[in-house]
């Protein structure tokens, strides 16, 4: 999918959201009807199914299989494709009684003769959606080119539906991720966001999530993930977006709580199951499409304030740190140096493990590959150092705000 294909998809798109809104006030709705029709006109003429790219595609794979000379010709009769590439841009008169009648016309060496820019051989129709949208014409005897002319005709009819539903894929992508930047505004258009989850016919549920997928320098496949995530979810109750080139944004809604955890869940099993190294992110619950920026913001939180080593985090696991970050930075620095002092950090290390296991020594000693009594010996020189004992309830709050900071 080319970048100019999908700006054009953008203005379509918008094009229609204001036609609408005009049309609304002023109430014309026969008018809007023709406006419709010549847009969807206007559409299926920017979006050739049969383009120069995808017939040249069909040629050299098909010669490649009948060692015969391939033409495509276009709706006008042109060929847009050949093994001969010297015949591209001639019109070929067959090709337009093809078109005309919408059946095979097999010519022979005497009718070539007086047909302009044709050879002996098959020309069959190529049918899209029930309609004859080109040709294709095999060069060579018609009697030994009847056994393959038909599979021919049908492999370059699964290409252009195989070519279109990639197409369609891509519109409804960037639909949603026009969705997702418009929710993500300071002050989003509530009536473009209505418009755009009329298009999409989504239907958002009572309890929604932000979810953000984290992959970093990989390679993967837009429309592998969308399938999968179609699979595990009804794809009228989530949206997604591809904000960047290793940035996922998903919103996902449901009518309970707990089934909403569960999505999340088999999303992360999506990407394992890609094999894709990723880190997840989630928001808090919210119920208002308004939230959805608040939500995107505690999604990034968690990236920042969660171990690069945690794949998934949602903000509930990072909460309380957040609470810290609303203090001024300076006031910050100094209640952890002043907390901390000059631990080293082995220190340090064996004090979050402490806290990660509960203040439980046995769990932490076993977590750090030492015996007890090292650990007992290192939580007694922290204690020297900071005057804070890490085993009392009250001392071991202190020392763990401080390392949050």
């Amino acid at each position: 999918m080319s970048y100019a294909i999908l700006l054009v998809n953008d203005f379509i798109v918008v094009l229609f959201y204001y036609i609408d809104l005009i049309l609304l006030k002023i109430g014309l709705k026969y008018t809007k009807m023709m406006l419709l029709i010549c847009m969807k006109m206007i559409g299926d003429k920017m979006m050739n199914v049969l383009t120069d790219e995808l017939a040249a595609l069909i040629v050299e794979e098909t010669v490649k299989r009948t060692n015969s000379n391939i033409n495509i010709m276009n709706f006008n009769g042109e060929i847009i494709a050949s093994f001969d590439k010297r015949r591209i841009g001639q019109v070929h008169e067959g090709a337009r009684k093809v078109l005309a009648s919408g059946d095979i016309v097999i010519l022979s060496e005497e009718e070539t003769s007086y047909l302009q820019g044709t050879q002996p051989g098959i020309n069959l129709p190529i049918i899209f959606q029930d309609n004859v949208v080109g040709v294709i014409g095999i060069t060579g005897d018609p009697s030994a080119l009847v056994h393959v002319a038909d599979l021919v005709k049908m492999s370059t009819e699964l290409l252009l539906y195989q070519n279109y539903f990639t197409y369609e894929l891509e519109g409804q992508l960037r639909s949603q991720e026009l969705l997702i930047e418009e929710l993500l505004k300071s002050e989003p258009s509530q009536s473009f966001i209505q418009y755009l989850t009329k298009q999409l016919n989504v239907a958002f549920l009572t309890y929604r999530k932000c979810i953000i997928i984290n992959l970093e320098k990989q390679i993967f496949s837009r429309s592998s993930i969308v399938q999968r995530l179609a699979k595990i979810m009804d794809k009228a109750t989530f949206a997604v977006a591809f904000t960047n080139y290793n940035h996922i944004v998903i919103l996902a809604t449901d009518e309970l709580q707990d089934e909403l955890n569960q999505k999340i869940y088999r999303i992360h099993q999506v990407f394992t199951s890609l094999n894709l190294d990723v880190r997840i992110a989630s928001s808090l619950v919210f119920t208002s499409l308004n939230d959805f920026k608040n939500a995107y913001e505690e999604c990034e939180l968690v990236f920042m304030l969660n171990e690069e080593n945690v794949s998934f985090a949602s903000f509930e696991d990072v909460e309380e740190k957040t609470l810290l970050y609303q203090i001024n930075e300076e006031i910050r620095e100094r209640y952890k140096k002043r907390i901390l002092g000059e631990l080293d950090n082995q220190s340090i290390e064996t004090l979050k493990s402490l806290f990660e296991n509960d203040l439980n020594i046995a769990q932490t000693a076993k977590y750090l590959y030492i015996h007890r009594n090292t650990l007992l010996y290192r939580l007694e020189k922290c204690k020297l150092q900071t005057g804070l004992n890490p085993k009392k309830y009250s001392d071991a709050i202190k020392l763990q705000i401080a390392l949050w900071c």
